[in-house]
Parts: structure tokens; sequence; C-alpha cells
């Protein structure tokens, strides 16, 4: 092995991580201490097993890394047993640097290959004796689809050996100072020790036929390894980088903080001598075992297709109906269940008729059949001009949408100007223009913000200003800690923007809106996003103040489109100047022919005009509100639509498989029931614990009139905190193309196999208990199946629906 230089900075803190730092980190300070003894376990565990009567000529190794453990396998095994040795990463970096360590000797006789990941290996059946995995099994979030390409790869008795760890000092007081002092542990260390418990994996070995004796399958092998404490601060610098409070800081700061947990790690390691456990791992093909694949049904989707039918066609489909509504009646005495339907099949009833559970209403919440047919009757009848034409209908329309934006957010013009943009984003894009950042400035956006909100940042930087993100805690709230720290050190002098989404779009969080006033206090302006919560909940400015806040009228009553609004304070107002102007927001500007240079702005918000306003939407959003205030506001919306979302969620919750070890069906993430909206945030995951990749349970759903939300929802900072299923996905994906992904090809080799991403489903104005009912349904179809069985079925999508058989019932 040769020798890897470090970078040369004069303190750690002051270097640019990326993965190729990383990697050169690992193997010139990981690899001989930890990664080599065990890579020495491994090939003598083999050799030994060899010398026994295991017959082998051709070893594998998947996640090879920076070769350390190819070196041992070649050393002690490979050579002088004359066995070809094939070594493969998914990180080309990685491999990279393999080929800058490993010796000329080893990289003559062992082919070094990137790109291969290890469910979905780039051999022949039957191809290999062994196959060896050092430390790597942590990663792949589809662990029964790698044990399943093990086995097939592997010859008849072959067999499996890895390593993972049970217990690692250093990376445990990481991990634990990481939480300490920035409010979350490194997701690095959680990936690392990931299989402390090693039965997600034996598991997998067990049901794909790689053991006949799940209990033998792990040992524990113990380590000791010194480390200095420039190496220590080095690994605690590259354990943090990715958490948002340190990688945010200066590297004074970070060398403040690196020196705070180094000094706790030597109080709780004054030998500075590590212990390590890991779980020394085999498996074996057992020719005489079935897979339980060969076992597993695909998706049977036919009590979803009987329930589809009109009900009285099938009796036992619509007795599991009515007992299940019964039940949830039950529970939620308050729910008006009778004022639903009749809503349902007045303003609602083409949902009915074409057969579509609609469940994205944070995407755009469906409008009721009245309030169309009043508008289409409205512009026949009423002649609306342009405004900047002194149009009388258009003005008064105007000002009967205003007077209901103002009663809707409890506030009074004198207070509050409405300025009318395209949507909510539209009315961020304003603030951010706008809004006068300067050096010294602070854009602090928290983690969970629409992607429109996180826009702002370019222009934040664009003049000078620093851009925080405030990182969220283990419910997806925003972290309360990180974010009184971000408050308490906003400097005097300069135009501070705090942006955060009063509902998070992706898991429905309800986040404490007591954070506009404490903002306040220390200095920052508030820009509210309130697109997600004003559709089921009333934000009272008159109560909290905020100085912007931003929403989109179609996510409230489904119409019209093209029309949202930013609601400013008057004050706050006057801090922002245009970035241009446009007809409507000046009165004049002087050209080649004026003797004089001057721009005449129009006073408070008509100076953002851009042109001629949508105004035929007026009459509409006025009767928009007027229609939900009918039904008793947003409050009797939100009633509604929570209990629906309650009940659908402990349904959810109590789905477990009946084979592979009683794991639950799926995963929803965020806070409890009571701290978010309507919306269900959720992954599936098949008998195996593996995931059911959200794409393929959109196209599923979609096949049977289910109207759901996949992907990350425009938040990929919530999204990627809640759902990435291991630490390195993303950089591997990235390092495997380039590092620089299109949108299509970010589509296609993330989002597509689930390593990031979810379902949402979300309840509105018209959801009732029939679409719980059937998402609940379709969600029980997924029961005792694996992602292949999804797949296939897909696959088969463009046939003709299958007749539905005998139909099942859910259990309320």
């Amino acid at each position: 092995m040769q020798d890897v230089s470090p970078h040369q900075c004069k303190v750690v803190s002051e270097r640019k991580w990326s993965l190729s730092t990383f990697m050169e980190f690992y193997e010139r300070v990981l690899s001989q201490r930890i990664f080599g003894p065990y890579g020495k376990l491994l090939a003598e565990e083999i050799a030994g097993d060899i010398r026994a009567g295991f017959n082998a000529s051709d070893v594998l190794e998947v996640a090879c890394g920076t070769g350390v453990i190819t070196a041992n396998l070649y050393q002690h095994l490979s050579r002088p047993l004359g066995l070809r040795l094939v070594a493969t990463d998914l990180s080309a970096i990685a491999v990279n640097v393999a080929r800058s360590v490993l010796s000329d000797e080893v990289q003559r006789n062992v082919p070094l290959l990137a790109d291969v990941d290890m469910a979905e290996l780039p051999f022949a059946d039957a191809s290999f004796d062994v196959i060896v995995c050092g430390f790597g099994l942590m990663f792949p979030p589809d662990k029964a689809r790698v044990a399943r390409e093990f086995r097939r790869v592997l010859r008849p008795g072959g067999r499996v050996y890895a390593t993972a760890f049970h217990y690692n000092q250093l990376f445990e007081l990481a991990r634990e100072q990481s939480r300490q002092h920035f409010g979350m542990p490194s997701r690095l260390m959680d990936a690392a020790l990931s299989l402390t418990d090693p039965s997600p994996i034996t598991r997998a070995f067990a049901i794909e036929g790689l053991s006949p004796r799940e209990g033998e399958m792990a040992e524990l092998r113990p380590l000791a390894f010194a480390m200095g404490d420039a190496d220590v601060r080095e690994f605690l610098f590259n354990a943090c980088i990715l958490l948002e409070e340190f990688n945010q800081c200066d590297a004074p700061s970070r060398e403040r903080y690196l020196d705070a947990m180094l000094d706790a790690v030597h109080a709780a390691v004054p030998d500075r001598r590590y212990q390590v456990e890991a779980w020394l791992l085999r498996g074996c093909v057992d020719a005489a075992h079935t897979p339980a694949q060969a076992a597993l049904r695909a998706p049977d989707f036919s009590p979803l297709l009987a329930f589809h039918l009109p009900l009285q066609q099938d009796a036992r489909a619509m007795r599991g109906f009515e007992s299940a509504r019964a039940r949830f009646l039950a529970d939620h005495p308050d729910y008006p269940h009778d004022q639903v339907e009749a809503m349902r099949q007045q303003e609602y009833a083409r949902l009915d008729e074409q057969q579509v559970t609609y469940l994205d209403h944070v995407g755009g919440t469906l409008p009721p059949d009245s309030l169309l047919e009043q508008d289409y009757q409205a512009l026949k009848r009423t002649i609306l001009g342009n405004p900047h034409s002194g149009s009388k209908a258009s003005q008064d329309a105007l000002h009967g949408a205003c007077e209901q934006i103002h009663a809707f957010f409890g506030t009074t013009p004198e207070e509050y100007e409405i300025l009318f943009t395209a949507n909510a984003s539209s009315a961020i894009r304003l603030v951010a223009e706008s809004f006068p950042f300067q050096a010294g400035s602070q854009a602090l956006l928290t983690k969970d913000n629409h992607t429109s909100v996180h826009g702002l940042r370019e222009y934040a930087t664009a003049k000078g200003a620093q851009v925080k993100y405030i990182p969220l805690d283990d419910e997806l709230l925003l972290h309360e800690g990180l974010m009184w720290r971000a408050l308490q050190r906003l400097q005097p002098g300069a135009p501070h923007l705090l942006a955060f989404p009063a509902q998070s779009n992706a898991t429905g969080a309800r986040h404490d809106l007591a954070w506009i006033e404490r903002a306040q206090a220390h200095g920052a302006t508030v820009l509210c996003d309130a697109a997600a919560l004003v559709p089921q909940y009333r934000l009272d400015c008159g109560r909290h103040h905020p100085d912007f806040v931003v929403a989109s009228f179609y996510k409230i009553f489904g119409y019209p489109t093209g029309a949202g609004c930013l609601l400013a304070r008057r004050a706050a107002l006057d801090l922002l100047e245009p970035p241009s102007f446009a007809g409507g927001g000046v009165c004049y500007y002087s050209g080649p022919w004026s003797p004089t240079d001057r721009l005449l702005y129009r006073d408070a918000g008509q100076r953002f005009e851009v042109g001629t306003p949508n105004y035929a939407a007026f009459p509409a959003i006025a009767r928009g509100f007027e229609f939900v205030a009918a039904l008793g506001g947003v409050e009797a919306v939100a009633l509604r639509s929570r209990a629906l979302a309650e009940w659908l969620q402990a349904q959810l919750s109590s789905l477990r498989h009946h084979i592979g070890g009683a794991l639950p069906l799926c995963q929803i993430y965020g806070p409890p029931a009571a701290q978010r909206g309507a919306t269900l945030m959720l992954n599936f995951f098949d008998c195996y614990g593996s995931i059911l990749p959200h794409a393929r349970i959109k196209r599923a759903a979609d096949r049977f009139g289910i109207t759901l939300r996949n992907g990350c929802f425009c938040n990929l900072g919530a999204v990627q905190q809640a759902t990435y299923a291991t630490a390195g996905a993303e950089h591997c994906e990235l390092d495997k193309t380039g590092k620089i992904l299109d949108c299509t090809t970010f589509d296609e080799k993330i989002l597509e196999k689930g390593d990031c991403g979810a379902v949402r489903i979300s309840f509105g104005l018209g959801s009732n208990f029939t679409d719980a009912y059937r998402f609940l349904l379709f969600a029980t179809c997924l029961l005792d199946t694996d992602a292949s069985g999804l797949e296939c079925v897909m696959e088969q999508s463009s046939a003709p629906a299958p007749e539905p058989r005998v139909a099942s019932t859910v259990q309320a």
C-alpha cells in the first residue's frame, strides 16, 4: 500500500470537503487502523474454510472502498491459494483512490471495477464461489435484493463473508458529540453504525437461502486501535461537516467546536485507544432451500377493483366498508358525515362518476362545482375592464377580494397591503429580489422550506448577504435550540430576513408561529410561507404580525389558479425596493427625450405591479372565501380532513407483513398528528424491509384512479432528512455520473430507485371517508410482497385490469 499525503492547510477546518477529500482521509487515517485488520481476518477465515475442505476458485469483493481489504485478500488469500479475485465498488472516487494506493502487483492481478451496485451485479449467474463485503452492507437500502443478487452469482455451496460494526467507540463518541453541539447526530455515523443489530441482513440472508441456520450467521470480533489527536480531530471534522450547523460556520468557529469535542473524547478515552466490535457475518448457498421470493405473490389488487365497482355488486366489499366506516364514526363523533356526503354529491360528484380518489389537496384543492358555475355566469354577465383604464366593475371586484382577504387573515388595510401575484412563489420572489440584503445581512432559511423559498438565497448572496440554514429535529420540526442560536447571533446594523413555512408542504408539520415575534425581537424581518397552512387553518396576522405572508388561492378553494398574493405589513413594505419597473408600477420615467433623469414610482404596493393584474380572478377570489365561510370556515374543513388523516395514519401504522419477520408495511414521517395538518408523508416497505420505490407506488396508484404525489414535493430539505436511506446514497450517485446531473438523470438515478423521496397524501375540500378507505385498501394489497413483485405488476400495467376475484375486507 502506498501513502496518500494529506492536504496542506493551516487548520483542518479550512479544508473544503468533498467525497474525494473524505475518501483520501478514509484511506490515510482509518483504513490501516480499522479496516486493514478486519480485512486480514476475512482473508484468514476464508482461507481456513478452504483448507478445511471448502472448494473455491473465484472470489468477488463488493464495496471494496479504497482497497485496504482488497490488499489483504490478495496477500493472505488470492496469491497464496491461487484464487481469482475481482474487486468492485459503487463509487468511482473510492476506486480511483484504491488505484493510487494499491501496489502494481495487486493492480495487475485484481480487476478494480467502479460503478458496481451490489444490488445489481453485472456478472452472470453462478460466477463466483465467495463474496466478500467488508463494512459495506450497512449502506444499500434494499438488503433483500442484495442477498438475492449474492445468491444468484454464487455457485452451489458458495459462501458470503462480511463485516459490520456492532460497536465503534470513536464513532459513537462522534455521534454523541454532534448531537450535543449541533442538535442531531452525524448522519454519516448513523449510517456506519446502522447494523449494530445485524438482523436485517441475517434475516435477508436466511430468507434468500444463504444459510439454513440464521442464528449461526453472526459472531462478534473485537479490536482496539490507537489514534493521535490530529487524526481524531480530522475524523471529527469529517463526521460533522455534513451537518448544517457545523458546515455553515467559519473556520475559527469550527476550530472551537473541534476543540470542545476533542476534549470530550479525551475525557472519555484518556489512553487514546478506541474499542471496536464488529460482526463477522456468514452466508452459505443452500441448494435445497427454496428462496422465499419464489413463494411470494405479486400484489393482488382484486379487493381494490371490487371496491371500484358499484358496491351493491359485491356484498362482502360493502360489508367491509360499512364496518370500517362505523368504527371511524365512533372514534370521531364530531365528524359531520351527512354534511360531508351531501357536499360530495352537490359539489364533487365528478370524482365518484369518474371513480377518482383525489389525495393531493396540498398540491391543489379541487374547486367546487358551484364556484365554477358562479364564476362562469358572472363573467358572462359582468363587464370587467382593465383596472388601469378605470373599470369600475374591476375596481369593485378588487375591493371585494381585498375585503375577504383582510377578513380571513384577521387584519386591516391600515396595517397590511395586499399585492396580487400569480401564486405564492411569485410573491416570494417579489420579496427576494426587492429586499435590501447587504454585507452583514443574514438570510435565515429553515431546512423545511418550499423550493421557492430556498431560491431567495440567490438574491441574498448576490448582494453580499450570508445564507444560513436552520436544521430540523428528529420529528422534522424546526430545531428550537438551533433556531434560538441563529437568532441570537444576528448582528445589529444590517437588515436580516427569516423565511419559514407555517406548515410543511411535505410532512404537514405545523411549525411554531411564535418564531415570528421572537425573530422580530432579534431584529429580523419575517417572511411566512402560509400556502400549505391556510387551506385548513386561519393565520391570524392581527395576533402574530408577520412582515410578509404568501399564499395561493387555489390551495384554499381550488379556483382560480394563477392567482396568489403577498400580504405585506406596511412598515416592512417600505423596506422593499423594486429592482426594475413595469406598466402599472410607475407614472413617469425619463429617457433620451427628457431633460432630467427621473423615475417616479407609484405609492406603496402598486409600485411592484408588473403590467395588468389578473382582474378576472378578483370576483372568484371573493366567492371562494364566501364558499369556505358558508361551510363553517377553514376550521370546519380542518375538522373533517384531519379526522380522515388521523384515522388513515392509525390504520396504516398497524399494517404488518405476515411473512419475513412481521415488519411494518410503511413508515410515516414527521411529528405526531396533533402537530400537523391533514397530510401524511410516507414510504412503503416490502416484507424484507426493503423500500418500495415511491415512483412505482405512484404508478400503481394511478392505475387504480388514486391521485397522490410522489418525489420530493419541491421540498428537498425536509424530504432528504426524512428519507435518505444512507448518508452516502446521493454522493455515490452523483459520483457515478461525474457529479453533474440533469433533472432527468436525477429522477432516474435517485428518485426512481427510492434512495430519496416519498409518497404524500393529503385531504381537503371534498374529501370523504371513501377516499381514505380506498387508499387503505390499496395499501393492504401491498402486504406480503416484495419490490420485484410490484415491479412485475407495473410492467404489465398496459394490459387490461384483471377481473376482480373474491374481495377481502380491511379491519378498521
